[in-house]
């Protein structure tokens, strides 16, 4: 098949006749959108075309987004209209969405008895999107389409419930060999986890080699965190948003990890299967972690879940009590300092984003009358829609 004919072939049937000779084939997504009438079936072409027009840019500041966050939005998006034509009345194409299409999926995810958290990404997703139409304000704040009173209404970010490892009565160091037994990679992966408190992307992306820094060369933030240590490990590959931080190396078993690490990875490498892409290896942790149980149907518990066991441990070591999620009552001179560390430990800027792991004083103190009650939000990405 020649080039030309390769091409028609993957060609949708407008775009095919704007192909057609005597007639210029659209270059660009501006090209494509305004050649598509309004309300063509081609909604799939519409959507491609907007996704590559403004995916890139943040839904607020003047500045990029992640690959990461680019392609949750495309996955979403793509999902969405796809629910939308073939399971309601709707059958429109993405320009034409409106308010009551965002209604009756709200009301579909309810029934699906998907999480809260869930819920508000998706509409923040949507919100986006409605900004990319011209139409900001178009999707309204949740409590609108489930009610103020639903569980729903709210997103809450303090933890209530401890979900470490330890609270599980999980033998972290036991389980943890018992999966190296079956992978090395994903052992180690794991430990990085537990010994650092890193997210399991972090942990797969990192190098440890030429990773350590001593006090003057860590980020003076962090440093400032923890006064009493001279030696840092830094992370950078596959963080949150690209933020480097150096976290503290306090134990032998941490010094431990990392000599491993720098004998069994190569120089310039990654922790993973040196054959296997990022992808690969993503693919290949979560299979693992599903073998030994590792999840919230069989042991109750996930790899995110040694994040907060470091959260929590590093907490009441510093502050001398337990953490507010575990019980503990403590003193809002000592609550500010422990909540500090813990933020830049685990990479965090804002000092409250602890409260996602440790709790407040609020959350452990009797509840006033009328006082709302907190509830919890892992960090994660947001799931795209069922097709």
């Amino acid at each position: 098949m020649s080039t030309k004919a390769n091409e028609e072939h993957v060609l949708t049937p407008s775009l095919r006749q704007a192909h057609m000779p005597g007639r210029r084939m659209p270059s660009t997504p501006e090209d494509v959108l305004s050649s598509l009438p309004y309300g063509t079936k081609n909604w799939k072409s519409v959507l491609a075309a907007l996704v590559k027009l403004h995916n890139a840019k943040h839904s607020t500041k003047d500045k990029g987004v992640s690959l990461k966050t680019m392609e949750d939005r495309r996955r979403f998006y793509f999902s969405f209209f796809a629910e939308l034509r073939r399971e309601t009345r709707f059958k429109v194409e993405p320009r034409q969405l409106r308010g009551r299409h965002i209604e009756e999926m709200v009301k579909r995810w309810v029934e699906r008895g998907l999480a809260t958290a869930t819920i508000h990404n998706y509409l923040s997703f949507l919100r986006t999107f409605a900004e990319w139409l011209g139409k900001a304000g178009m999707v309204r704040e949740p409590a609108f389409y489930v009610g103020s009173d639903s569980p729903h209404a709210h997103r809450h970010q303090v933890a209530t419930t401890d979900k470490s490892w330890t609270e599980k009565g999980i033998d972290i160091e036991a389980l943890i060999e018992k999966v190296a037994q079956t992978d090395m990679w994903v052992g180690l992966q794991l430990e990085l986890c537990h010994r650092f408190g890193l997210r399991p992307k972090e942990a797969r992306h990192f190098r440890p080699h030429d990773a350590e820094r001593t006090r003057g060369q860590a980020n003076p933030a962090d440093a400032a965190a923890h006064l009493e240590c001279k030696t840092f490990v830094r992370f950078e590959h596959g963080t949150k948003g690209g933020r480097a931080r150096d976290v503290p190396v306090t134990t032998d078993a941490q010094s431990q990890l990392l000599g491993r690490l720098r004998f069994l990875v190569p120089p310039g490498g990654y922790v993973g299967r040196p054959d296997k892409t990022a992808k690969q290896n993503q693919q290949r942790f979560y299979y693992v972690l599903r073998r030994h149980g590792i999840t919230r149907k069989d042991l109750g518990i996930v790899a995110h879940g040694l994040r907060h066991q470091l959260a929590n441990d590093h907490f009441e070591e510093h502050a001398g009590v337990p953490s507010p999620v575990r019980g503990g009552h403590v003193p809002p001179e000592v609550m500010a300092d422990a909540g500090h560390r813990v933020a830049r430990l685990l990479g965090h800027a804002r000092e409250r984003a602890a409260s996602f792991y440790i709790g407040s004083r609020a959350s452990v103190l009797p509840a006033k009358k009328g006082d709302d009650e907190d509830g919890n939000n892992d960090e994660g990405h947001a799931p795209c829609c069922p097709a």
